[in-house]
């Protein structure tokens, strides 16, 4: 809205007082004003109409919060969704060790003041304060202050359902993939692929389409490499090849180019020779094993400790609450 809006804002927001048997002051209309001020005259209007229309909020008079509920996320480039978009993502996670979810700072503060009606086993009300109370409030200082959605993950136990929900957050632009990678487990040709897939959707830039296509021939490359034979036999190494060896500089020795009957002749010499000195001098003392001498005995490794290894293969503790994967 601008200036020349505000007297049918004003308007607006009076009847809706009237109807709800509210005296407003010029000063509560300002703030009115200031707190909605960045949604359009129209969207503002339709969405007080749906608040006194909803059977359990239009029960009582709108705060601002109220009526930004309503107001459809689409009028603003922050990245934050709108309350009833963001309640069905975190209940979904709250309702499902097993799942996976990418959550804003603001959904994760409403979700912190919330956990105690939840814990009592009120989702109702749990989703009331939500979205009526906290998650708008917190929305609302966030684009004051001109701050954009920072999502970040929460981590299930389902292995399968991680790879889902990260690609779908991902594909909703919500985090890179830089952060996917460091999530999920080691690479595989598989997941190489995927996130090729991932690069080249909709809207891909050259750059993108570019990684995409060095990703998957680094995938091409590891599936090779496993599908290709182990070590040559023995007889194989030492076969002919038709193909031939590289030309190279001649480094052989002398020695290298004698005959094999050269060789065998100069190697019997030498060993005569050696029995010959071996018999003409005199015996050696026997050898004495010198005291205190410790036998070497082989370490065993070292026992893993078994909670560590599971750790580190992927187990997941139960949920503890709304802080992400840092």
């Amino acid at each position: 809205m601008n200036s020349t809006d505000k007297p049918g804002f004003a308007t607006a927001i009076l009847a809706i007082a009237e109807i709800y048997g509210k005296a407003l002051s010029p000063a509560a209309i300002g703030i009115y004003w200031n707190a909605l001020q960045g949604y359009p005259l129209a969207k503002i209007q339709s969405a007080i109409e749906r608040h006194v229309t909803d059977p359990t909020s239009g029960q009582f008079f709108p705060k601002p919060a109220d009526i930004i509920r309503y107001l459809p996320a689409a009028q603003t480039d922050d990245g934050h969704p709108d309350p009833d978009e963001a309640w069905g993502l975190l209940v979904r996670l709250i309702r499902d060790e097993r799942e996976t979810g990418v959550l804003t700072d603001e959904m994760r503060a409403g979700w912190a003041a919330c956990q105690p009606i939840l814990d009592l086993g009120d989702e109702v009300g749990a989703r009331r304060c939500f979205l009526a109370v906290v998650y708008a409030r917190h929305v609302q200082e966030a684009r004051q202050r001109g701050l954009t959605a920072r999502w970040t993950a929460t981590l299930g136990t389902d292995a399968r359902l991680r790879e889902m929900r990260l690609k779908e957050a991902v594909q909703a632009r919500r985090i890179g993939l830089d952060r996917v990678r460091a999530l999920l487990p080691g690479l595989t040709p598989a997941s190489i692929g995927q996130v090729a897939g991932l690069l080249e959707g909709p809207g891909a830039s050259f750059d993108e389409l570019e990684t995409a296509e060095r990703l998957r021939a680094l995938a091409a490359m590891l599936r090779a490499s496993s599908a290709a034979p182990g070590k040559p036999s023995a007889s194989a190494r030492y076969s002919t090849s038709s193909t031939p060896a590289p030309a190279h500089p001649d480094r052989r020795t002398p020695h290298d180019l004698e005959s094999p009957n050269q060789r065998h002749a100069g190697v019997a010499a030498t060993v005569g020779s050696a029995r010959r000195e071996s018999a003409s001098s005199p015996p050696r003392p026997a050898a004495t094993e010198r005291p205190g001498r410790i036998r070497h005995l082989a370490r065993s490794p070292p026992a893993f400790h078994h909670a560590g290894i599971a750790g580190r293969m992927g187990a997941h503790p139960p949920r503890l609450g709304p802080g992400p994967i840092q």
